[in-house]
């Protein structure tokens, strides 16, 4: 059978028409790497697109390997719908820590309940080539803490501390002053007592040695009155002896108490002595001062043994007392207790939101510019290669954003970003090592403007204004530096003024590397900040 040149010209076009048909028809998936050569431990971006109808519903594979490859990272599926037709990106971040050729498998993916498998993809995995005749071969120091960080932490830790001593101090404090505010009868459960122990305080003192008797006579004579007025209620202490003698034995034959009329007559006799040494200067000998000492106690002891104090007086007076020393003792533990607990409540909060919150909140946070350029900075080399070294108040973490691969530069081949913070912090630092290939023909003017777009693209600014000058540095650095402002609006907040700079470097014809720093503008600290980091920018070359 023979085709003339119309016929087949004639199926040729059918076919190429067809031909999308039928590839969509047999495999509606598409699988690719952005590199199939790393070296050990670096990151491999892995995407698998799926075509299907607008109602379809599709499973990717979700596991913590894939084959011999490690996931580091799982996106979320990003869709696009097309008429009828939507494509599901589904990407992942693979690593692989051994030397040598490596193999991800055919991997399933079920839509509309049937199977479909990708295409396997061949990876090398590459050691890092070490020259042991020119490069020397150390051994395998400890983390350095030299130049790291203190973590906030300990402040949470020492403000606890000071709230537990604020509450003891608060506790000595407040006990003092009520121990020098109680009167006799918060001290003293009874009369009895009461005398009891100040006259054994005054024996002991034994002032009278000094060759005057009088303060000690007339602080004895004070304690037996005040004995002998609290137990009857008589104004023992504005008597004369005479006076007092009289008052006392009436009150005795009136109560029908029995006391040996020998006592109450030496207590008359200490009373006419205490008498004649406050006012004759008359002063007795050391065993007469005894012998009274004596009288005076036995006096005391005899009216207390022969006439207690009722218990309805003497319950009443407990009761206040008691309710007294209670309600002293809730003073002194109630105010330390509630002012420690406040303290401890306040900082409790203070760290949940610090711990808790995506954003570094500014009301609840120790972490103000000015103590980030005063404490020890971090020191650390990033991306691969040579990579630069940069010194910063705390380190970079490797956030790598998958949709920056598609960011719309072409030649492109990897990017590898480092971040501190966010947009809207008090500092944000974000540091990117690009890898181009021969397709890149952008200016440095061009990168670091669509750079900027990456970066503010999630969030919702206005006024932005941008300048351009070159950058040398004092390690001599140079590359082109740009610097601006921005208004970040916030739906919740105030919009706040943000101030940007960014330095672009080449670290070979191949390798950029820009470094971005964002703070609020009237952050009088985040100028210096800024300096002293990109002050600190270089590369080191291998010796």
């Amino acid at each position: 059978m023979t085709l003339n040149k119309t016929t087949y010209n004639l199926l040729s076009v059918l076919i190429l028409l067809l031909s999308p048909s039928l590839m969509f028809a047999q495999s509606p998936l598409e699988a690719k790497v952005d590199t199939t050569s790393i070296k050990i431990g670096e990151p491999i971006q892995y995407t698998i697109r799926a075509m299907a109808s607008k109602h379809s519903k599709v499973l990717f594979p979700e596991t913590k390997t894939l084959g011999p490859l490690e996931i580091l990272d799982s996106y979320p599926v990003d869709t696009v719908a097309k008429d009828d037709v939507v494509t599901l990106t589904k990407r992942y971040e693979l690593t692989q820590f051994d030397e040598g050729s490596f193999t991800i498998p055919q991997l399933p993916v079920i839509i509309d309940a049937k199977l479909f498998q990708t295409d396997s993809i061949r990876i090398e995995v590459q050691n890092v080539a070490v020259d042991t005749l020119k490069t020397p071969l150390y051994d395998i120091k400890s983390i350095s803490k030299n130049g790291a960080a203190p973590s906030t932490n300990w402040y949470y830790l020492a403000f606890l501390i000071l709230s537990i001593i604020i509450g003891v101090i608060a506790y000595i404090f407040i006990k003092r002053r009520q121990d020098k505010n109680l009167t006799e009868d918060d001290k003293y459960s009874t009369p009895f007592e009461k005398a009891v122990t100040k006259l054994k305080e005054l024996e002991e003192k034994q002032n009278w040695t000094r060759g005057n008797a009088k303060p000690y006579y007339s602080e004895m004579t004070d304690i037996a009155r005040a004995f002998i007025e609290d137990t009857f209620d008589i104004s023992a202490r504005e008597l004369t002896t005479f006076e007092t003698i009289s008052i006392l034995k009436n009150t005795l034959r009136d109560k029908d108490i029995k006391i040996d009329p020998k006592i109450i007559k030496e207590f008359k006799r200490v009373l006419d002595t205490a008498d004649l040494v406050k006012f004759a200067k008359s002063q007795p000998a050391d065993n007469e001062i005894v012998a009274d000492t004596s009288n005076t106690q036995k006096i005391i002891n005899e009216i207390n043994a022969a006439y207690p104090i009722s218990a309805a007086t003497q319950t009443e007076r407990i009761r206040l007392r008691e309710e007294r020393k209670r309600k002293r003792k809730r003073l002194r533990l109630g105010i330390p207790l509630m002012l420690s607990g406040a303290l401890m409540l306040v900082i409790g909060i203070v760290y949940l939101v610090n711990s808790t919150s995506e954003r570094n909140l500014n009301v609840f946070t120790f972490n103000s510019s000015k103590r980030l350029l005063n404490q020890e900075w971090i020191t650390s080399t990033y991306g691969s290669g040579v990579g630069l070294t940069v010194s910063t108040p705390e380190v970079l973490i490797r956030k790598n954003d998958p949709t920056v691969g598609d960011s719309g530069i072409d030649g492109i081949e990897s990017i590898q970003q480092f971040k501190g913070g966010d947009l809207g912090d008090p500092i944000f630092i974000t540091l990117s090592t690009i890898q181009t290939g021969k397709d890149f023909k952008y200016s440095e003017e061009e990168i670091m403007d669509h750079s900027l777009k990456l970066i503010i693209k999630n969030h919702t600014v206005d006024g932005i204004e941008i300048t351009h000058e070159k950058f040398e540095n004092a390690s001599g650095l140079t590359g082109l530096k740009a610097k601006g402002s921005l208004l970040l609006k916030s739906e919740k907040g105030k919009d706040q003024k943000i101030t940007f700079e960014s330095v672009l470097t080449h670290e070979s014809k191949t390798v950029l590397n820009q470094l971005w720093i964002f703070h609020k503008t009237e952050d009088q600290y985040a100028d210096a900040i800024s300096e002293k980091v990109f002050d600190s920018m270089q590369y080191k070359q291998d010796k």
